[in-house]
């Protein structure tokens, strides 16, 4: 009975992120862990963008870094627990301003929210618009957002967000990019999406 109250449970939450059209983007960690080199990819990058306030997301769950291999998942299992939530403004006229073949970049100050503690940072973020022709968009519904894409960077100390105090005792920066991120529109019922 458990199973199926679990498997009902998947089925809608499914439907909801596809009624709300979130589209992921891809993203890249890496830091320095034991003297090693450590990275990863995964489509768990979401960035959100309210018209309203002008406030961008960006929303990252570590969780869907885990390759299921112990020895190479060690240095993200201090990660995993919490999802890192940047929020900060960008104004609409950077957004309008856009045309196809040029780009924007600019800085955005905000705070990131990770693991229960809040810091200021900011991040470089690049804006595109990219062809008209409706091939490289991700919903073609004739949407401005749905013919931008994103890229932004940024890293942090793992001891600004006491990471280092968690039993990998993670040390050097973390750097996180997304190259060619979608930004989702917020919608009335996705709050729980930029929520910290």
């Amino acid at each position: 009975m458990l199973k199926f109250k679990y498997i009902i449970f998947l089925i809608c939450l499914c439907f909801l992120f596809k009624a709300q059209n979130v589209v992921s983007s891809k993203v890249y960690i890496n830091t320095c862990y034991q003297d090693h080199q450590c990275f990863s990819f995964s489509n768990g990058a979401y960035i959100f963008y309210d018209e309203g306030s002008h406030d961008l997301y960006v929303k990252i769950d570590f969780a869907l870094f885990k390759t299921g291999n112990d020895s190479l998942d060690a240095w993200i299992k201090d990660l995993e627990e919490t999802k890192l939530l940047f929020k900060g403004y960008l104004s609409a006229e950077k957004l309008v301003s856009l045309s196809q073949h040029n780009y924007k970049s600019t800085i955005i100050n905000g705070l990131i929210y990770f693991n229960n503690t809040s810091h200021a940072h900011s991040i470089e973020f690049t804006m595109f618009e990219i062809s008209d022709a409706g091939i490289l968009r991700s919903d073609n519904k004739n949407d401005y957002f749905d013919r931008i894409n994103a890229n932004l960077q940024f890293s942090f100390s793992p001891k600004e967000f006491k990471l280092n105090k968690k039993p990998h005792h993670l040390k050097k920066p973390i750097s996180i990019a997304i190259y060619r991120g979608y930004i989702n529109p917020i919608k009335p019922g996705m709050d729980f999406w930029i929520k910290p």
